[in-house]
C-alpha cells in the first residue's frame, strides 16, 4: 500500500459461511470469502467451525479482524484478497502468468506497461498490490497483441 493509505477496519459483519463483509476506512466496503484460505491453512482450522467464525470483529486499532484471543487476519492482506476477488486487481501469480504467456522479460513487460522493472519485480513478488491502471494496461496489450483493439 504503498502512497496511498493503508487500509484500516471500521467494521465487520459475517455475511455467510466464511464471508465477511468489511468496511474501510478511506476505501470502501469488501465482501471477503475466506473459505479457500481457511481450507488451505491449518492455523485458521478452527475457523471451518460457523460459531467460531461468527466471532469475527476488529481487532485492535483496526488493524486486523480477530477471532477470540486465538486467530487474527491482518487487514493488508483482506484488502488484497477483498481486491483479488472483486476484480480490481490481479494476482501476483496472474501477474507473472500474463508476462510469461507474452514471453517478456521483467523489463521488457515494464516497457510495455510504461512502468519502472522495479515495480514488475514488487507485483510479482507480491510487495505491491497491482493497481487497477496496470491490470487494465495488461488487457490492453493482450488486445493489441491478438488484433481486437485498432
Amino acid at each position: 500500500m504503498s502512497r496511498a493509505k493503508r487500509p484500516n477496519i471500521v467494521a465487520v459483519e459475517v455475511v455467510a459461511d466464511h464471508v465477511l463483509r468489511v468496511s474501510w476506512r478511506d476505501h470502501g466496503v469488501d465482501q471477503i470469502d475466506l473459505g479457500p484460505l481457511i481450507s488451505a491453512s491449518r492455523s485458521l482450522a478452527p475457523l471451518q467451525t460457523p460459531a467460531i467464525f461468527a466471532t469475527a470483529a476488529v481487532g485492535e486499532h483496526g488493524w486486523t479482524v480477530a477471532w477470540n484471543d486465538d486467530i487474527e487476519l491482518d487487514a493488508d492482506h483482506l484488502f488484497r484478497l477483498g481486491r483479488y476477488q472483486a476484480g480490481e486487481s490481479l494476482t501476483p501469480e496472474s501477474f507473472r502468468t500474463w508476462r510469461n504467456r507474452h514471453g517478456l522479460s521483467q523489463r521488457s513487460a515494464a516497457d510495455a506497461l510504461g512502468i519502472s522493472d522495479r515495480m514488475v519485480k514488487y507485483y510479482e513478488d507480491g510487495r505491491h498490490l497491482v493497481p487497477k491502471t496496470v491490470m487494465l494496461a495488461c488487457t490492453g496489450y493482450d488486445a493489441l497483441r491478438s488484433g481486437i483493439a485498432a
